[in-house]
């Protein structure tokens, strides 16, 4: 496709967005999703300062077919106009599918346009055991900057977030085997035929949940462990994989972090290990690195959010700050304005994750 047709796509959504909301005013239970344009600046590393303009349309529908059964889609149109190329608000599939329900067009003038279908799976629930198959996502660890033990979507941590990535055409399975005791397979097939596996054994104690993994995936196989401790006023967590590669190496990636809540605001610290280099370096090669993540997230009026983070290389000089303001006037509109601040020294796995701020209003379905 040529940037034409992106920028029609890009007009598309800003022209069509208003007659979606006036159709979804009053949307049926089954129906959520947002429309929201975004505009603001983009740096790239060490570059020059550009302005950006973007648009975005998620919709899903999950109806229940019938008693235990149901259906769950979801896709999404995206595109945006910036002076340099930048990557995408949403993050990207890690491996493409066997079926590819992804369209997507990047030119060299910034212009990039996205079309895909995020999930279209089957879920049937009767007692102890659960079955899901189709396009899905299995929501995998605790953890808030970097999931180790996510095996089949390490989604890099500092992504520009909104929604979740593109799924994986798969299948997954959970049983309770006894009311605290519950175990989990799941498969994913990928393009080329490749497949990959992941079974889980989930504890659950009173305060204390205890999740032992074993991941087949190409080219490595990785065992994970999951601890997670909750206290009156304090969580503790901690998630991370041993990885073996079928070149002889291997690697540990964890995450150890605890969370607690004064005054209705949530306080976050997380220190993150690298060991692969692939979780940060993901979208831009492999880099290993540890690092430290502090964050406040609290309402100040039923209206207002607030949230704000730092991401601290330890390994050198370089940080990020990400200060985050929500405002929902009525109850379907959200304003927001985000901010992505690089400081320090331009060293290490950070110098390649471009500064970004940006004034985005949305309409939630």
């Amino acid at each position: 496709m040529n940037a034409s047709f992106g920028r029609a796509l890009l007009f598309f959504s800003l022209a069509v967005g208003p007659s979606l909301i006036a159709w979804a005013e009053e949307p049926g239970p089954d129906l959520s999703g947002r429309v929201g344009v975004e505009g603001g600046t983009f740096q790239p590393a060490q570059g020059a300062v550009h302005p950006y303009l973007g648009s975005l349309l998620i919709l899903g529908i999950h109806p229940e077919i019938t008693e235990g059964l149901s259906f769950d889609w979801a896709g999404q149109a995206d595109g945006q106009e910036a002076g340099v190329p930048m990557p995408f608000s949403e993050p990207e599939a890690s491996r493409r599918n066997i079926v590819d329900l992804q369209w997507e067009s990047v030119g060299a003038d910034g212009g990039a346009y996205r079309l895909a279908m995020d999930q279209a799976a089957l879920h049937w629930a009767s007692g102890p055991l659960e079955l899901r198959a189709g396009l899905f996502k299995p929501d995998w660890g605790h953890s808030i900057f970097g999931r180790p033990t996510d095996y089949f979507f390490p989604v890099p941590p500092l992504s520009w977030l909104k929604d979740e990535p593109s799924a994986s055409e798969g299948a997954d399975a959970s049983c309770f085997l006894f009311d605290d005791l519950s175990a989990e397979g799941a498969a994913r097939f990928l393009e080329g035929g490749d497949a990959e596996w992941v079974v889980r054994l989930i504890q659950r104690g009173i305060g204390l949940t205890v999740t032992p993994s074993f991941a087949r995936l190409q080219g490595k196989d990785g065992f994970g462990w999951e601890v997670m401790g909750t206290f009156p006023t304090v969580q503790v967590r901690f998630e991370g994989v041993d990885w073996r590669f079928a070149n002889g190496g291997d690697a540990m990636d964890w995450n150890l972090g605890v969370s607690t809540s004064r005054y209705g605001v949530k306080y976050t610290a997380e220190v993150l290990r690298d060991g692969t280099g692939g979780i940060l370096g993901g979208g831009s090669g492999y880099s290993q690195g540890s690092y430290l993540f502090i964050s406040a997230e609290g309402t100040l009026t039923p209206e207002w959010k607030m949230s704000t983070a730092v991401v601290v290389l330890l390994d050198g000089g370089t940080f990020l700050f990400r200060p985050k303001v929500t405002w929902t006037f009525t109850s379907h509109w959200e304003a927001g304005l985000q901010a992505q601040v690089p400081l320090g020294d331009w060293d290490g796995p950070l110098h390649t994750w471009p500064g970004r701020c940006g004034f985005s209003l949305d309409y939630l379905l």
